[in-house]
Order: structure tokens, then C-alpha cells, then sequence
């Protein structure tokens, strides 16, 4: 193999950094891609502890974090396919999906706005945010146990 690479004028160490370095796109250190919604582009996931850790430290590159958990005895687990609904002050829909984990991280214009969760038709009190121009702000919906 040796003399084959060498005949081509490539290196084992050439070979090692570009697998090394397609390793590096390859490795799942990224968010699932952002989608846009009207106004607003989001990303939303973080089902496994590896993807969940991905999402938490993404928190602050976005005005507004959302964390959806249901309660499992004493602890608050992860929780996915909950409704969020964003309106703003005027009472306009600016957002209406479904959370594709217990993240939801959101780019969206500097104003107030209302946020609201149901998980499998159980609805939590709505929220308000303060979201600004450069600040981060984040909100958690915990549904009681066996709700989802």
C-alpha cells in the first residue's frame, strides 16, 4: 500500500490528514440545519444527550432559547413533537411548529412576544419574552408526568 501511495505521489500522512479532515466535517459537532418560517429561522432537536449538549452550548448564538421537558418523577426529562406558537405584541402568529426535541432555538426580530406550548393537547400557560437586538433570552415549559 505503501509503494502504491508513493508511486502516486501521495503520502500516508497526506491520506491520514484528509480522512482526518473529512472526519472533522463528518463529525456530528453541528445543529441540524436552521429552516425559516416567515420572519423567523429556528433549529430545533437535542432528543439524545450528545445532540442535547450540541443544542445547550448553541443557546447563545440565538435571541431565544426555548426548552421543552415533561416531568418523570423528580427529574425533568426530554421531551419531543411539542406545539410552540410565537405571537407577537400585536397578537400576529409570527411562529407555528412543532418542536422536533426538547430545543428550540430561534433567530427572530427585537420585540415582545408571547410564547406558548402543548405537548399531546396539554397546554401550559403562554409566556412572555423580551427578545433584543444582541441579548439572549430563554424560556422552559415543564409538563407534568405523563402528559406526553
Amino acid at each position: 500500500m505503501k509503494k502504491f501511495l508513493q508511486r502516486a505521489g501521495v503520502s500516508f500522512a497526506g491520506v491520514l490528514a484528509a480522512a482526518v479532515s473529512l472526519g472533522a466535517v463528518a463529525e456530528p459537532s453541528q445543529l441540524p440545519p436552521e429552516r425559516s418560517v416567515g420572519i423567523v429561522s429556528f433549529v430545533s432537536g437535542g432528543v439524545d444527550i450528545d445532540e442535547a449538549h450540541r443544542f445547550e452550548a448553541a443557546f447563545k448564538r440565538f435571541p431565544l432559547a426555548i426548552e421543552l421537558f415533561e416531568k418523570e418523577g423528580a427529574r425533568d426529562v426530554f421531551t419531543a413533537s411539542a406545539h410552540v406558537v410565537i405571537t407577537d405584541r400585536h397578537g400576529q402568529r409570527v411562529f407555528d411548529e412543532m418542536a422536533d426535541g426538547p430545543f428550540v432555538l430561534l433567530r427572530l426580530p427585537a420585540g415582545d412576544y408571547s410564547v406558548a406550548a402543548s405537548l399531546s393537547g396539554h397546554s401550559l400557560a403562554a409566556h412572555p419574552v423580551h427578545v433584543t437586538a444582541s441579548g439572549h433570552a430563554r424560556t422552559t415549559f415543564v409538563w407534568p408526568e405523563s402528559v406526553g
